[in-house]
């Protein structure tokens, strides 16, 4: 499964400079295309700041179409633009890997795809989405790892042992909501 789609999609544009069809501004985000599925899933838990469709060509905005803005808790604003339909609305909860929207082509789109961008909360600056995967990552070990060894009051031996797993963040996730 895929991190921001129910089933296999693939990256079509990372992060970074590009030129498409004459345009080459800096690509502030990943672009990715479902390939089982047009689902579009939220990657953590977090709170929908908006959802929405700009129109006003003053705004820069309107060329993400119809798209979502997550704050993640953690210190970063997700964005998921282009979308066909979105599923969450403005101060809702959402869970991780939680159906939020559906690709799509709305806005400055040459083609059904999904927009991902990652902006901190502090200064509004866009990350590359890898390196906020990586974040993630950590954040969800440390997480379950702590509460892996709470639950089962494991030493800090044990845990060594058991960070050493070939999918550590897998099997914390799994100890810890195991009912």
């Amino acid at each position: 499964m895929s991190r921001l789609y129910v089933g296999e999609s693939v990256m079509t544009s990372p992060f970074g400079p590009r030129v498409l069809e004459g345009d080459d501004r800096f690509h502030y985000g990943e672009d990715h295309i479902g390939i089982t599925s047009k689902n579009i899933i939220c990657p953590t838990n977090g709170y929908v700041v908006s959802s929405q469709i700009v129109y006003n060509k003053a705004n820069r905005t309107w060329e993400w179409g119809h798209y979502i803005k997550i704050d993640d808790l953690n210190g970063y604003y997700l964005f998921f633009c282009h979308l066909s339909k979105r599923l969450v609305y403005s101060g809702q909860k959402v869970n991780k890997n939680q159906v939020i929207g559906i690709e799509g082509s709305s806005g400055y789109s040459r083609g059904s795809h999904l927009h991902f961008e990652v902006r901190r909360k502090s200064d509004g600056v866009s990350i590359n989405p890898q390196e906020y995967f990586k974040i993630l990552d950590a954040w969800e070990l440390n997480y379950f790892r702590d509460a892996t060894q709470k639950r089962f009051g494991f030493d800090d031996n044990t845990m060594n042992f058991l960070s050493g797993h070939p999918y550590p963040n897998a099997l914390f996730e799994k100890l810890a909501t195991k009912k």
